[in-house]
């Protein structure tokens, strides 16, 4: 575990990363392999990607409360794999607690409560998406000139789209991006409990209340053998570390095979949330925005007429605008989310490549053809394993200019990591 006092203004995990991968790598002594940066490459997406790359998230029936029962939304929640192993973890603190196998109180340590644990990603996402389309309708209300442009369903989907091009590119907007993002948190995982309230910028309590005692050292090899993780830069923080030997005696099957039972596919739902969502703020815009005036000539009289919007409903805009539509422009959003990743030539290529296997792919074959069109970017993130390496390729190439070398690429073959 890194050594270190003061405090930061970093509140979610991954932030933590860019500004102190210097100062934990060059200033502090890591202590054991139970301790895991989880701010570091891949990393930051443990528990949101499958070993493809695809974003993924926890099965609701997977999902277990300590009393064994789905319980209420405080009761702390998890894996059923990791509860069992939490519960063996207080075990055995605790025992040792009772035998006076430890000299140092830890109040947290003693009597082990969980403090934080599983926080579904699809409601924090929601809110996430809420908040984008509750800026568009104020952003439409507050231009004249577009309020009374919108006249019917299309053309508040279609302005949403150059909305969210001009004011949100490179800002997530699928549950898909959003889930590998930084606004996501590690306890949507389903494999990350907190054992402490300490807030995550206090290094000063960090140090004094937990990891300067032989209690705490005890405590991580306890997670050790328990398959636990320790998080090198919040310690009270336990992740499930899915390649370690000793959570076979808790789960024992192939990573894989735990990634297809225990989790799902973002990209099956991307569109479906999205559509509602659409849906739905339409229909705020014009329960407040009734009706449209517009200036009418007949003969010589030039006169207002008021014409009152429709809001829709589900049924109404599924027949009119069918999944096909929606996948359509699912394609368009995940492309401008990550900075018009595809030109213009070959989206057209692509839509005319979905239109033409229409009639013999399912929705679900399709929009995973669309997934794999942009799940290889998930490598290829800022300070993620190819960005390293291209920075690495960048630098040594430089130096060899310096010293007057000239040639090709000085990095040969390489792979891949999918935070596993």
């Amino acid at each position: 575990m890194s050594e270190f006092k003061g405090k930061n203004n970093f509140k979610r995990l991954s932030d933590q990363f860019i500004d102190k991968s210097t100062f934990f790598r060059d200033g502090h002594i890591i202590q054991g392999p139970e301790v895991v940066d989880f701010d570091f490459i891949e990393r930051q997406m443990y528990g949101t990607i499958d070993l493809e790359g695809s974003s993924i998230y926890p099965s609701d029936d997977r999902i277990k409360s300590m009393n064994g029962t789905l319980g209420d939304s405080k009761t702390p929640k998890a894996f059923d794999f990791v509860i069992d192993m939490f519960v063996d973890v207080k075990r055995n603190i605790e025992m040792a607690y009772y035998l006076g196998q430890l000299n140092t109180v830890i109040p947290f340590l003693k009597t082990i409560e969980i403090k934080r644990s599983y926080e579904p990603p699809r409601r924090a996402y929601g809110t996430h998406l809420a908040n984008i389309m509750i800026n568009f309708n104020n952003y439409l209300e507050d231009t004249t000139g577009l309020i009374n442009s919108i006249t019917h369903f299309e053309h508040y989907v279609k302005e949403f789209m150059t909305y969210y091009q001009e004011k949100f590119q490179k800002h997530p907007i699928t549950f898909s991006a959003w889930s590998q993002s930084n606004l996501n948190s590690l306890f949507s995982t389903g494999l990350a409990i907190s054992i402490a309230d300490i807030p995550f910028d206090d290094d000063d309590r960090k140090y004094e209340e937990f990891m300067n005692t032989d209690a705490f050292n005890f405590y991580k090899k306890v997670c050790l053998n328990r398959g636990f993780s320790v998080h090198q830069h919040i310690p009270y923080i336990l992740v499930a570390d899915l390649g370690s030997p000793a959570i076979t005696k808790y789960i024992d099957i192939n990573l894989n095979v735990l990634i297809n039972t225990y989790y799902n596919k973002c990209y099956n739902i991307d569109y479906i949330i999205l559509r509602k969502y659409i849906i739905d703020y339409y229909n705020i815009l014009i329960e407040r925005n009734e009706y449209y005036t517009k200036l009418r000539t007949c003969r010589t009289k030039t006169f207002k007429e008021t014409i009152y919007r429709n809001p829709i409903n589900f049924i109404d805009a599924s027949s009119t605008y069918d999944d096909f539509y929606w996948i359509n422009y699912y394609l368009d959003l995940r492309n401008i989310e990550l900075g018009n990743l595809i030109g213009r030539s070959e989206m057209k290529k692509t839509k005319k490549y979905l239109k033409n296997l229409k009639n013999s792919l399912d929705n679900s074959a399709m929009i995973s053809y669309i997934d794999s069109i942009f799940r290889k970017e998930s490598f290829k993130k800022p300070y993620g394993f190819f960005d390293v390496l291209r920075r690495r390729e960048e630098a040594k190439k430089q130096q060899d200019q310096q010293q007057g070398i000239t040639g090709g690429s000085t990095i040969v073959g390489g792979g891949t990591s999918g935070g596993y």
